[in-house]
């Protein structure tokens, strides 16, 4: 089993002292709906916990925020707590979970095939389930979390989901259209001023998705791209065939990357090798190299699932 390695343990220290049962008034006083920790110097993780993780990276002129999660809370209110900075957001790609936050925002960019997605905003049905789903989790994660204090250790401030935050009213959240002011291709720059960060286009799990490359630091931002968890690939326009390019073609720049961050799952930093790791499985894909089995997405959609040491694959049944 895989654990947080030591030099990824949260500044706060783990929750060792959650009751089995999970509600707003059990959760340590430091837990608000955002959870953010300095992961290297001027890369911050801004994370809903269970939900998406964003990154924060800054330079000597500017900063920009990588994705801006589900709008649930302030975003931008918890990034100005870190930096003073002016932030731009860029998106990974268009989808409701990663652009929630951007209505707080002036300067967004995004790739210039997601950009019409934006403009438009997500249909609430791609979200309207959401709140259901993170209420059972948060039911189930009592027991969890007990089995994690007796035998894993696994658990920190950065990866304990939090009810929904004061204030929220799930019957009036809509994530709204946004328009971007930047359109992105592949090997733009995006310049911080002493930080330089390179795109990929990166599609497969969107047309539109992107990668973020720090050359000069060797940290990769990967959106959707990677994920410890599964990766998704079934959704209405994934490709497969895309997604094993676009891999493969990261990792032909693996000599310059020494940790990939990730948007999704518990496990949101991983090094080097897992860019490979991840190349290598899509390429077994395209080859028909894999088992597949079934299975259902988080929604309870159905999928078929191939399985790898490290991560999986979600991909249609159809």
């Amino acid at each position: 089993m895989d654990a947080i390695p030591r030099d990824l343990m949260p500044h706060v220290g783990r929750p060792r002292d959650l009751p089995g049962t999970l509600t707003a008034s059990s959760l340590p006083a430091t837990m608000g709906w955002f959870a953010t920790r300095e992961l290297e110097q001027g890369v911050w993780l801004v994370a809903e916990p269970g939900h998406v993780n964003c990154y924060l990276v800054e330079g000597r002129e500017r900063a920009i925020l990588v994705d801006t999660g589900l709008g649930v809370d302030d975003v931008r209110a918890a990034v100005e707590s870190i930096t003073e900075l002016d932030v731009a957001v860029v998106n990974t790609h268009y989808h409701w979970d990663h652009v929630g936050g951007n209505e707080r925002f002036r300067d967004i960019a995004i790739h210039e095939l997601g950009a019409d997605h934006l403009r438009a905003g997500p249909d609430p049905s791609d979200y309207e389930g959401y709140v259901d789903f993170t209420r059972e989790r948060l039911e189930r994660f009592g027991d969890f979390a007990d089995l994690d204090r007796r035998f894993y250790e696994f658990l920190s401030d950065e990866t304990t989901p939090r009810p929904f935050p004061p204030g929220f009213d799930p019957n009036e959240w809509r994530v709204a259209p946004s328009i971007p002011n930047r359109l992105l291709r592949d090997g733009d720059d995006v310049d911080l001023g002493g930080r330089v960060l390179r795109v990929l286009h990166t599609p497969g799990h969107t047309p539109d998705s992107i990668c973020l490359l720090d050359e000069r630091e060797g940290l990769l931002f990967g959106g959707d791209t990677y994920n410890s968890g599964a990766i998704y690939a079934h959704m209405p326009d994934s490709d497969l065939d895309a997604f094993a390019a676009s891999t493969a073609r990261v990792g032909t720049l693996a000599a310059g990357i020494r940790r990939v961050f990730m948007a999704h799952f518990s496990r949101y930093s991983e090094n080097v090798a897992f860019v490979q790791e991840v190349a290598e499985g899509f390429a077994a894909i395209a080859r028909d190299g894999v088992e597949w089995a079934d299975s259902t997405d988080e929604s309870g959609y159905p999928v078929r699932e191939a399985r790898f040491a490290r991560f999986g694959v979600f991909a249609s049944r159809v």
